[in-house]
C-alpha cells in the first residue's frame, strides 16, 4: 500500500467544559494551617467510597474569618476552591479538563501560565463561579495557578497550585492514504495509519471527524487488524471509514484526525492534529462475473457504459479470481509480474489496474485473446486486450468497486482492501466507540 506523503498539522479546536460543582460532594478530610489574619482550612474532597491517601481527583483551599474578640456574631460561610485535576497533580493529559470552581466566594482573578511565563487561556463563567481552561496544554509542561476569590464581606481567598503535564515515551504521528485534493471513485474508504500501535483505540476514534457537503452520510469506523503496512517489522494500527453503502457520487470529503494529546496506551501519544480533503467523483461499478466471460460497466443509474470480452483466472489449484467487492488501488503503464508458485516471472503487462493487494489485476494480456471472451485461463488476473485494457484503464480512478462474483475463492483479511466483504452490521461492530 502506498500512502500519501502529504500531511499538514492545523491549530487544534478549542474546547470547552463544563464543571458540575454538585457532583464534588461527600467527605472531607480538615487539615488546620497556621498564618496571621484568615484562619485557612486545606479541605481534601474525597468521593464516597475512596479511600483518603491524596489519591482524589480534586484539592479545595477552605477560609473563614475568626470573630472579632467579645463578639456574637457567627461565622459566615466557608470559601472553598476545588481545582479538577486537583493541585499537585502529574502526567495529566493535554486534553484533559480542567476547571477551578469557588463556592461562596467569586473569582476576582485568575491566570494559568506555562514555564516560560506564557498565559494560558481559560474563561470565567457569569456567576464567577467556575473558570475553565479553554487553550491546550503542551507535553512535559508544569503549569502554575495564581487568582484570588472574593467573598461578599470582601474576604480574598488567594488561589495559588500547580499542575504537571505527561513525558511520553513516544509520541506517534498519523498518515492519510488518500492524497489531499484528490478524487476518488464511491468505494473508497478513508484510511487512516497510525506508525505504531494504538491499545486505547476508543481514544483516538473520539478525536476523528468526518464531514462532508453533502451533510450527515451513515457510515462508521472500523479498526483492522494491526500490519507490518510498511514490510519494516513495524506493526501499524489502521482506522477505515466506508459509507453504510457506496459514497453518494461528487462528494467532497473533510477529515480531521485530532490526535494531539491522545493517550494511545503503552506511553504512545498522539503527535500532531492533521487533515485532509478529498473528493468522491463520479459513480461507475465494473460488474466481474467470471462465468460469463465479461467485464461490464455500469454507470450510476446501472446504464452499461462498456462491455469487455476477458479471462478470469482459471479455476483449479487456487489460480480462481476472488469473488467479493474490490477496489480500483492502483495504475501502472507498465508492470513486471511475478508468481514464483506458477513458475513464471518478469513477465512484463501493460494498462495494469490493481485490484488486490495479493496479486490480482485487470490488464493487458495479448496472448489469452483467443480464449476472452470464451474461456478462464489466467492467474488469477483479468485479462484483456491490449485495445481493451487501455479504455479501461483511462476510465477508472483509485477507489472504484469492482464486483466479482462466481467462484468459490473470497476475498479474505489478506487482501486489502476488504473493507465491502462485510455487511454493514458486522463492519459497525469494528468501531472501538
Amino acid at each position: 500500500m502506498s500512502l500519501a506523503n502529504w500531511m499538514r498539522t492545523t491549530n487544534r479546536s478549542r474546547r470547552r467544559f463544563l464543571v458540575d460543582g454538585a457532583a464534588l460532594s461527600g467527605s472531607a478530610l480538615v487539615l488546620a494551617a497556621c498564618g496571621g489574619g484568615n484562619e485557612v482550612v486545606v479541605t481534601q474532597i474525597v468521593t464516597p467510597g475512596q479511600p483518603t491517601d491524596g489519591a482524589t481527583s480534586s484539592s479545595a483551599v477552605t477560609t473563614s474569618a475568626p470573630a472579632a474578640p467579645g463578639s456574637t456574631t457567627s461565622a459566615g460561610p466557608q470559601v472553598r476552591i476545588i481545582a479538577e485535576p486537583k493541585f499537585g497533580s502529574t502526567d495529566v493529559g493535554p486534553l484533559t479538563p480542567m476547571t477551578i470552581t469557588s463556592f461562596n466566594a467569586k473569582i476576582s482573578d485568575l491566570t494559568m501560565t506555562s514555564a516560560d511565563g506564557t498565559q494560558i487561556a481559560g474563561t470565567l463563567d457569569a456567576s464567577g463561579a467556575a473558570w475553565t481552561l479553554t487553550d491546550r496544554l503542551e507535553y512535559g509542561q508544569t503549569y502554575t495557578f495564581a487568582g484570588t476569590a472574593t467573598d461578599t464581606a470582601g474576604t480574598a481567598t488567594p488561589i495559588t497550585g500547580t499542575i504537571a503535564t505527561v513525558n511520553p515515551l513516544a509520541t506517534v504521528p498519523v498518515t492519510f492514504v488518500q492524497d489531499e485534493g484528490g478524487t476518488f471513485g464511491v468505494g473508497q474508504p478513508a484510511v487512516i495509519v497510525f506508525d505504531g500501535q494504538v491499545t486505547n483505540k476508543g481514544q483516538a476514534e473520539k478525536q476523528l471527524m468526518l464531514t462532508t457537503d453533502k451533510g450527515a452520510i451513515e457510515g462508521s469506523w472500523g479498526w483492522l487488524q494491526d500490519e507490518d503496512i510498511q514490510g519494516d517489522g513495524i506493526l501499524r494500527s489502521q482506522v477505515h471509514w466506508r459509507p453504510k453503502d457506496y459514497w453518494p457520487a461528487n462528494t467532497a470529503v473533510s477529515i480531521a484526525a485530532n490526535m494531539y494529546g491522545v493517550d494511545y496506551g503503552n506511553g504512545n501519544w498522539g503527535r500532531a492534529d492533521v487533515t485532509v480533503n478529498f473528493k468522491i467523483g463520479r459513480k461507475i461499478v465494473t460488474i466481474a462475473d467470471v462465468n460469463s466471460f465479461r467485464l461490464r460497466v455500469l454507470d450510476e443509474s446501472g446504464n452499461e457504459l462498456k462491455n469487455y470480452p476477458v479471462s478470469y483466472g482459471k479455476a483449479d489449484n487456487g489460480r480462481e479470481t476472488k469473488s467479493g467487492t474490490h477496489i480500483v488501488q492502483g495504475k501502472y503503464p507498465k508492470y513486471s509480474m511475478c508468481n514464483a508458485a506458477f513458475n513464471y516471472c518478469g513477465v512484463e503487462v501493460t494498462w495494469a489496474v490493481r485490484i488486490n493487494n495479493n496479486g490480482e489485476f485487470i490488464h493487458e494480456n495479448d496472448s489469452t485473446i483467443p480464449y476472452q471472451g470464451k474461456a478462464n485461463v489466467s492467474h488469477g488476473c483479468v485479462n484483456m486486450s491490449t485495445a481493451n485494457a487501455k479504455d479501461y484503464y483511462d476510465l477508472v480512478v483509485l477507489g472504484d468497486p469492482v464486483e466479482v462474483s462466481g467462484t468459490n475463492s473470497p476475498l479474505t483479511a489478506a487482501d486489502y482492501v476488504y473493507d465491502w466483504s462485510y455487511s454493514y452490521d458486522t463492519w459497525k461492530s469494528f468501531s472501538a466507540l
